[in-house]
């Protein structure tokens, strides 16, 4: 007997909370809502379903800010205001006015779950609350609007840094509803704003758009039917609507102009100050050379030490291949004309100019020369006589001069016999080869390297000016 009583008070209990008063339109807002969303008469677990078809989602974004790209970490941070706005046929009221509110009244009713796909971190942002807002109009349309603080993962093509643009997306997609229940659609009207006041600190907003597709997941082991691939794999099967907005980003070079372009162009210039320099002068040449190339250096490895390591080449990386190779010809350039300098053997030539004066310079004809009254006098037995025959005139010279002593004191300081001789000597260089008589198709070794540093003078900068112009038309394009 009392099973049976508890039971009759179960349906009685079940009966009472299925039924619904009627809803009183004169009320309270807050009291028609809470009538209109009651358990009985609203299930927040069933999504709307107007005239049995996909329930359409419209969106609109509004962008606060924009800043903080992070091209090491490849990301970018953004304020926005999202909102979606839908239709539901159980919200329906004759009231004159539309319902507000927040947390509370939004878990009373059934809302989208939109994520953001290449989100790396986000937060609803509030002080005290989180600023989430819900308002259900008369004709059953509602509008569920929250602020967000968003990380979005941007992969960046940086072959023209710093002369890049990227276009960095935010993509919103459904994460319950495939296609077939819910359809994400932008607002007709301005379904993209931006503050009118916004400012980046590195980048120029330059550009946006938007983008409206399907996404389809799917898996190499595909089951044997449509319901076996919602219902054994979830989001990895299925087609998802998909949302996408773009904002191109164009970075700012003023800061890299003057911080490294325009640096790395005067230690290039002040390489060249070696030219007009002796080209002997060593410690000069030499300090010159070297403090330039690590100066350089060091400026280009603060510049790149911000970004990602990629396996493709960059601007910044070609613009710091020249140049540093423009330094290192003008130290390879000192140590060739020092090397020539020190030559001691004068070039002959077949013409003064610049071909054969390189032809002969790098690779130097080696002749004997003649002597004045011997054509072996370069051979070590001419040699060997040429000393004697000197010898022999010395002495000669030596005993003349002994039996004139009587005379030493007369108006002629010098004997006779001495003054209507000759004395011929020949001057050989530490080789043991004489010097070549230095003619017009003849050139020292000093000549023809202060001949390479006037050329290089001319040459270094007319090079660097061709290199320019291509090198800044091809960031420019």
């Amino acid at each position: 007997m009392l099973g049976w009583t508890i039971l009759f008070l179960v349906v009685v209990a079940k009966t009472e909370a299925q039924s619904c008063s009627p809803i009183n339109f004169t009320a309270s807002g807050r009291e028609v809502l809470k009538e209109l969303t009651e358990p009985c008469r609203y299930d927040l677990w069933e999504r709307p379903q107007p005239e049995n078809g996909p329930t359409k989602v419209t969106t609109r974004i509004y962008v606060y800010f924009l800043g903080s790209v992070e091209v090491q970490q490849l990301h970018f941070t953004a304020h926005i205001l999202i909102r979606f706005r839908w239709y539901d046929p159980r919200l329906i009221h004759n009231a004159t006015a539309s319902f507000q509110g927040e947390n509370d009244l939004k878990n009373r009713l059934w809302t989208p779950h939109i994520y953001i796909v290449n989100e790396h971190d986000s937060q609803v942002m509030g002080v005290n609350k989180e600023d989430t807002l819900i308002t259900v109009q008369p004709d059953g349309y509602v509008l569920y609007s929250k602020r967000l603080k968003v990380t979005l993962l941007c992969l960046m093509e940086l072959q023209k840094f710093p002369f890049d643009e990227q276009k960095c997306p935010l993509i919103l997609e459904s994460w319950m509803y495939n296609t077939t229940q819910l359809v994400l659609s932008w607002e007709k009207r301005s379904p993209v704003v931006v503050n009118s006041h916004l400012q980046m600190t590195e980048y120029n907003l330059v550009a946006m758009w938007t983008n409206v597709s399907d996404v389809v997941y799917s898996i190499p082991e595909q089951a044997t039917s449509d319901f076996d691939n919602i219902h054994l794999y979830g989001k990895f099967a299925g087609t998802y609507s998909s949302l996408t907005v773009y904002f191109q980003l164009e970075r700012e070079v003023g800061h890299y102009i003057m911080d490294y372009y325009v640096p790395s162009i005067l230690l290039v210039v002040v390489s060249w100050v070696s030219f007009w320099l002796d080209p002997n002068a060593v410690p000069g040449r030499t300090t010159l050379g070297t403090s330039t190339m690590l100066t350089f250096i060091t400026l280009s490895r603060n510049t790149g030490s911000s970004l990602p390591k990629v396996s493709y080449i960059k601007a910044t990386e070609i613009w710091f291949l020249v140049c540093t190779g423009f330094i290192f010809g003008s130290l390879v350039e000192f140590a060739f004309v020092n090397t020539i300098w020190r030559r001691r053997n004068n070039i002959e030539l077949k013409k003064v100019t610049s071909k054969h004066i390189l032809k002969s310079t790098l690779t130097p004809q080696q002749k004997r020369r003649l002597s004045m009254h011997d054509s072996h006098s370069g051979s070590l037995p001419s040699m060997i006589n040429g000393i004697n025959k000197q010898y022999a005139m010395e002495k000669k010279m030596k005993s003349e001069t002994n039996l004139n002593s009587l005379n030493a004191f007369s108006h002629d300081p010098f004997p006779s016999s001495l003054s209507r001789s000759t004395i011929n000597i020949q001057v050989t260089s530490c080789d043991g080869e004489p010097h070549a008589a230095k003619t017009f198709f003849t050139m020292t070794p000093q000549e023809i390297a202060q001949w390479i540093d006037r050329r290089s003078r001319l040459f270094f900068p007319l090079a660097f000016l061709v290199f320019n112009c291509l090198y800044w038309t091809f960031v420019w394009m």
